[in-house]
C-alpha cells in the first residue's frame, strides 16, 4: 500500500514529443504554462480562505460561549507550529513529488478539516483538527513555488512569481467579503461549510 501512495505522488515522466510543427509545442508549452499559473494562483488562494476562515469566525465563537479567547489563542498557535513543521517537510516533498496531486491532496484534506470544525464543539478537537489542516495547508506553497520553478525560465520566473505572490490577497479579500458574508447570514459553522 505504501508503494501505490508513493507511486502515486511521484513525479510523472516526460512525454515525448510527436512529429508535431514547431509551433504547435511552443503553443501547447504557453497553454501548460497560463493553466500552471492561474492553477497555483487561485489554488493558494483558496488555502488562504481555508486558513482565514478562523479568524472570520473568532467573534462569534466566542459571543455564543463555544471558546474563549485563550482558547481561540491556542487553537491559533497550534496553526502556526504545524504549518511551520509542514513548511520544511513539504518543502522537501513536493521537490520530489507529482505537485498537481501533492497541492490536490493538502487542499482536498484542508476542506474536509474546515469542513468539520463546523460541527465540533470540543475544544481539543477543534485543535487537533485545525493542527492537522495546519500542516496540510503548508503543502500549498511548496507546490506553486515549484510549478513554477518547473515549468518558466530563469528569464520568466520572477514576473510569474512576483504576480502568484499576490495570491494570498485574493485568498484573503475571497475569505472576507464571501466568508464573512456567509457567517453574517447563516452564523460561524457555515463559515467554515
Amino acid at each position: 500500500m505504501l508503494k501505490n501512495i508513493i507511486n502515486f505522488y511521484r513525479v510523472s515522466q516526460p512525454k515525448l514529443c510527436n512529429e508535431e510543427s514547431l509551433s504547435e509545442p511552443k503553443r501547447r508549452l504557453k497553454r501548460l504554462q497560463w493553466s500552471t499559473f492561474l492553477a497555483a494562483t487561485l489554488g493558494y488562494g483558496m488555502y488562504y480562505v481555508c486558513r482565514l476562515s478562523l479568524n472570520v469566525v473568532k467573534k462569534p465563537i466566542v459571543d455564543e460561549g463555544v471558546f474563549s479567547e485563550t482558547e481561540l489563542g491556542i487553537i491559533g498557535a497550534v496553526l502556526f507550529f504545524t504549518y511551520a513543521v509542514g513548511k520544511f517537510t513539504n518543502g522537501f516533498l513536493a521537490d520530489r513529488s507529482n505537485i498537481n496531486r501533492f497541492m490536490s491532496t493538502g487542499l482536498l484534506v484542508t476542506a474536509l478539516v474546515n469542513l468539520c470544525l463546523g460541527f465540533v464543539h470540543s475544544f481539543i478537537l477543534f485543535a487537533v483538527l485545525w493542527g492537522i489542516s495546519g500542516w496540510f495547508q503548508s503543502m500549498g506553497a511548496a507546490s506553486c513555488v515549484v510549478g513554477l520553478s518547473r515549468w518558466f525560465t530563469d528569464k520568466e520566473r520572477g514576473s510569474f512569481y512576483g504576480f502568484w505572490s499576490a495570491s494570498h490577497n485574493i485568498g484573503e479579500a475571497m475569505t472576507f467579503i464571501i466568508v464573512a458574508s456567509i457567517v453574517s447570514a447563516l452564523g460561524w459553522r457555515y463559515g467554515f461549510l
